[in-house]
């Protein structure tokens, strides 16, 4: 990674030794300050357990989870599209993540795709990339919205439930080992309330007040999680080519 020792944090931070979403408007609006909560939980929980080795932070922006993960694994290589939105100093590569990436056939153990695949018009590209560049053996850690308001427009193409996202593992030669939710219908109440407040100006003043509550609120929840999530983690291990081959 580029400048790794000029990196700060953006996105996440740490607070009493855990992640979670930034409180600088700067990086994170106050309306989705829950969503980020939620996902630093999901993301980093998943890179504790599956980051080693060579790792690619794919459509990276600002490498908001370097953090997180640079301990554990030896080496990071940080790619994003040349006019992305969120323009790094960090980048090794500028890449059209729509098209054949410039990178090493089973270059990396570890390919990090967050919040990103959403993006994507025509996703089954990138996935066939994805199985090229990662070792036999190695992990892919996938993030996805799902239900979140349109973002990053007009660049923003689908959402994607647990059964979509098993499937692309099925067409690409990925074993699944977990795909689930994170937030609840809580979580989704909150979410799109706070950004109601948030765009109506003169009732911002009742966000911040409004993610503490749906955040104490939440921890409450599961039962219901499954059937209205936020978005959904998934990490899937890249098969060897030659039991692809036998199915």
């Amino acid at each position: 990674m580029l400048h790794s020792e000029a990196w700060v944090p953006t996105k996440f931070e740490q607070h009493r030794g855990r992640w979670r979403g930034s409180r600088s408007p700067a990086h994170v609006l106050t309306s989705s300050r829950l969503m980020a909560d939620r996902i630093a939980v999901a993301y980093v929980g998943a890179l504790a357990e599956y980051a080693r080795g060579d790792l690619l932070d794919l459509g990276c922006g600002h490498v908001p989870l370097y953090g997180s993960y640079r301990s554990l694994v030896s080496s990071v290589t940080c790619a994003d599209w040349p006019q992305t939105m969120h323009p790094s100093p960090h980048l090794d590569l500028e890449v059209d993540l729509g098209e054949p990436l410039p990178l090493p056939t089973a270059g990396f153990d570890t390919v990090l795709l967050t919040d990103v695949l959403e993006h994507l018009p025509y996703p089954d590209a990138l996935w066939a990339e994805l199985r090229r560049v990662v070792r036999p053996g190695g992990t892919a850690i996938v993030g996805v919205p799902f239900l979140y308001w349109l973002h990053e427009l007009p660049h923003d193409y689908h959402r994607y439930s647990e059964q979509r996202l098993r499937l692309f593992c099925d067409d690409h030669g990925f074993e699944v080992l977990e795909c689930h939710p994170y937030g609840g219908p809580t979580d989704v109440a909150t979410d799109v309330l706070g950004k109601l407040l948030h765009l109506t100006r003169v009732l911002r003043w009742a966000v911040p007040p409004l993610m503490w509550i749906g955040k104490l609120v939440g921890r409450r929840r599961v039962a219901a999680t499954t059937l209205l999530p936020l978005g959904y983690l998934l990490v899937a291990r890249r098969e060897a080519d030659d039991r692809v081959e036998r199915a």
